[in-house]
């Protein structure tokens, strides 16, 4: 019989250990930073394309501050990244979860060992493996790495997340650990909706709300045409000790004593991702308001929603309906806020008709040399038909008009444009001032293709100009710096190399920053080395630089 080796011996034994009760019952809670838990962002919050998957810990605005294991485990995953979460580590635990540390500054040096084999056979920065197989097995409170500001992160902090490792569901973090705090989330405003049976949502009006004492507000009074109406609560959360706005954790909408609506965030899939812009409103959002949205018709597929009629309330004629809606943090900070709905005429039903895309049917719209497929359930509610051709001669090609005002899609939609175009030909959505979006395109037999997340203003551009490159010199700590920019498609893809050998080098993308440091491997000490530098925009142009610098 062939023996089992050391390693996976031990492994064996140490995930025999850590799955005992004793064990665990022997452990005390330990947070992934030192101190009180002070938050930038809480968990569930509506984000522009998500919901947040964990917590946001604040670090005081520095970076290099530890990062502790929370519990016994194995690193599950590590991946490096220049956007998204940046540097960020996977430990996996005995108990059925995952913890997920994120826009880390740098791993402990065992791991960053192992990291920076892992680039170089790959021969990329940009990595995202499985380490299972390494047994790097981690206790509670050991240093797992330094805070920091990498990937898609708007300044230093943590990024931590506890996730169900089976499911791969994200889990409230401040069940498991939890932050001191007695602020009532604050309501600013409600918003009304009317709501027409053919599916389309129209915004009424907004209500001020009056403060009546400590977490209670007061809408008053407001007649709605009669028919189904949706209520938006305009409403965030804070804790004491930060002036960060967070997300609200529970909130319920009731008419009179029945709850029509109720939510809570306790767990989240990465599969509900898109369903955001059905909580949210999306043009609220835009302007920097985080409205709640009590209604619609996909809420029941997001944990933690329980609907009524997809939370719409019936208003009849000449009736009175009184509303409350209650919010709560996960601490049981409440506020909450009343308002008296009266019912006046219905309104006319062919304003609410006209030609109408339908929110549960598919569609295929053809104008000119352009063709949009819709799947069934890919609009959040039913919106006007738009599908016609403008002349626009900034692009010197037909723009192709799909909305008025940007619409959010659940499923994207296929986009197709007729004709021969050049390799650098690009489909991009186009704001109503000019601005330009390339999408990735795939060029095919009859045009070009892209899948769009909205119903706007498409174009197609052309992208012939190469990326910049700049050699910046030696900076501080033995590294060349070089700035890479794209004018208009973006950067693709970069690589690095130093006397015909790939060489690692970071790249940070809100900077343009691109360096490697003189103590790689490919570097020749007393010699002349050639450094070559070569970038890729979205639309397959590349720039070359070479340089030669002393070591």
């Amino acid at each position: 019989m062939k023996k089992m080796p050391i390693n996976a011996l031990c492994y064996i034994f140490v995930k025999f250990l850590l799955m005992s009760p004793l064990f665990l019952l022997g452990q005390e809670r330990v947070f992934p930073v030192e101190g009180d838990l002070l938050l930038s962002g809480n968990f569930g919050e509506l984000r522009a394309t998500h919901f947040h998957s964990g917590i946001d810990i604040k670090t005081g605005g520095k970076e290099g501050l530890p990062v502790r294991n929370v519990k016994d485990g194995i690193v599950a995953r590590v991946s490096v990244s220049p956007t998204g979460y940046g540097y960020a580590l996977y430990m996996e635990h005995a108990d059925g979860t995952t913890t997920v540390y994120g826009h880390l500054q740098r791993f402990e040096p065992r791991l960053a060992e192992v990291v920076r084999d892992l680039q170089y056979a790959h021969e990329s920065f940009k990595i995202d493996v499985d380490l299972h197989a390494r047994h790097l097995f981690y206790q509670a409170g050991d240093t797992l790495a330094y805070s920091g500001n990498t990937g898609s992160s708007g300044g230093p902090h943590l990024h931590f997340e506890v996730r169900n490792t089976r499911t791969e569901h994200t889990l409230n973090p401040l069940r498991y650990y939890p932050v001191k705090d007695r602020t009532r989330p604050v309501v600013k405003r409600l918003y009304l909706y009317g709501i027409g049976e053919n599916g389309v949502v129209r915004l009424l009006q907004s209500c001020p709300v009056e403060r009546v004492s400590a977490g209670m507000y007061d809408a008053g009074h407001v007649v709605v045409p009669s028919g189904r109406i949706g209520i938006g609560v305009f409403a965030m959360d804070y804790m004491e000790g930060s002036w960060n706005k967070l997300g609200i954790y529970r909130l319920a909408l009731a008419v009179g004593q029945d709850t029509v609506f109720a939510f809570s965030v306790d767990s989240c899939s990465f599969d509900h991702s898109r369903l955001v812009n059905e909580v949210k409103d999306f043009h609220g959002y835009k302007r920097q308001e985080t409205v709640y949205r009590c209604f619609g018709h996909y809420h029941e597929q997001l944990f933690g929603v329980v609907s009524k009629a997809g939370g719409s309330i019936k208003v009849l004629p000449d009736s009175l309906v009184k509303v409350s809606v209650s919010l709560a943090d996960i601490n049981g900070n409440h506020s909450s806020v009343r308002l008296c709905l009266e019912g006046g005429e219905e309104v006319a039903r062919d304003s609410m008709d006209g030609d109408l895309l339908f929110y549960d049917k598919s569609y295929v719209l053809k104008t000119g040399r352009w063709q949009v497929e819709l799947d069934s359930s890919s609009l959040f509610s039913s919106v006007a038909r738009v599908c016609e051709v403008e002349y626009d001669d900034r692009f010197g090609d037909s723009l192709l008009v799909l909305a008025r005002e940007e619409v959010p899609l659940l499923k994207r939609a296929r986009l197709f444009v007729r004709g021969n175009f050049c390799p650098q030909a690009l489909i991009c959505e186009v704001t109503p001032n000019g601005r330009c979006y390339p999408l990735a395109t795939s060029h095919t037999s009859r045009g070009l293709e892209a899948s769009v997340p909205y119903l706007a203003r498409y174009g197609v551009a052309i992208d012939t100009v190469a990326p910049k490159i700049t050699y910046e010199g030696k900076v501080a700590g033995g590294k060349l710096r070089f700035r890479i920019k794209d004018d208009f498609s973006g950067i693709t893809d970069y690589r690095g190399e130093v006397n015909g050998r790939w060489c690692l080098f970071s790249y940070d993308p809100r900077t343009a920053i691109l360096q490697c440091s003189l103590g790689e491997p490919a570097f020749v000490r007393g010699e002349w080395n050639t450094v070559c530098v070569m970038v890729k925009d979205l639309a397959g142009n590349k720039r070359e630089l070479k340089i030669k610098v002393m070591k």
